[in-house]
């Protein structure tokens, strides 16, 4: 006989797995395109009225069929799927669920940070608005269905103890100008604190230093094969957002 305690939450994270890549594809991809086209409309118009400032002045759009619905469809659905098989496999059945919207959004901010070295606030706040919300429902859920425990809460105080202090590390290396970073890190390294703060303080260190390792490796990669520059910008954010989910994966298991 089937349990329908068991299987119920496992169809759950696989609808939910189906939605994140869905939300990928279509409304944030879609998001992403304007957001790009819009920053290559402002670098033009500036252009033509030859007074473009820094924030716009340093835009280098490229490989921008990185967002179209098809790549980033391909995307969410690769990470998802690893996502979903790897939680599933350590029997994090619900901590899968509420992590596969975070890890499709996360794809999305990476693909448009690899496109113009720009992180959209609106798709962080999306993933750092989702990650609050299931969280004050799950401690909430557990307190008043499960036992009332005084760790509930703490756990949800000391993910955003830790997204403001990965924000506040980050914030502390943008005002160093030879750093390279940008606020958009700042505000992607809090995210980051929040979502792996839930699990606990040690795996946010992890997921930033496995960023900058990752980051360092192809800045690396690029000088040997001559691909870059020491004067070339790296774009951090598809970085961070790998070390920050390897970091959750290894924290499940």
């Amino acid at each position: 006989m089937v349990n329908a305690a068991a299987v119920l939450p496992v169809v759950a994270a696989c609808l939910t797995a189906v939605a994140s890549v869905g939300v990928a594809a279509c409304p944030a991809s879609g998001f992403a395109r304007a957001y790009v086209d819009g920053l290559e409309r402002a670098v033009e118009n500036q252009d033509q009225e030859d007074s473009a400032d820094a924030a716009t002045d340093t835009v280098r759009i490229r490989f921008q069929r990185l967002l179209d619905p098809l790549s980033q469809g391909a995307l969410a659905t690769l990470l998802c799927a690893v996502t979903l098989v790897w939680g599933l496999g350590h029997g994090a059945v619900v901590d899968t669920a509420l992590a596969l919207p975070v890890v499709a959004l996360l794809g999305v901010a990476g693909s448009v940070d690899a496109v113009c070295h720009r992180l959209p606030n609106r798709l962080l706040v999306t993933a750092a608005l989702w990650l609050l919300a299931v969280m004050a429902i799950r401690a909430l859920g557990n307190m008043v269905l499960i036992a009332p425990s005084a760790a509930e809460p703490w756990t949800v105080g000391r993910a955003v103890l830790c997204a403001l202090g990965a924000g506040a590390a980050i914030l502390a290396m943008w005002l160093i100008p030879a750093s390279g970073m940008g606020l958009g890190d700042v505000k992607l390294c809090a995210l980051l604190g929040l979502w792996l703060g839930y699990i606990a303080v040690e795996w946010v260190v992890t997921g930033l230093i496995l960023g900058f390792i990752l980051a360092g490796l192809m800045a690396i990669g690029l000088l040997l094969t001559r691909r870059a520059g020491r004067k070339d910008k790296l774009a951090f954010g598809p970085y961070l957002a790998a070390g920050g989910w390897l970091a959750w994966l290894l924290a499940v298991a």
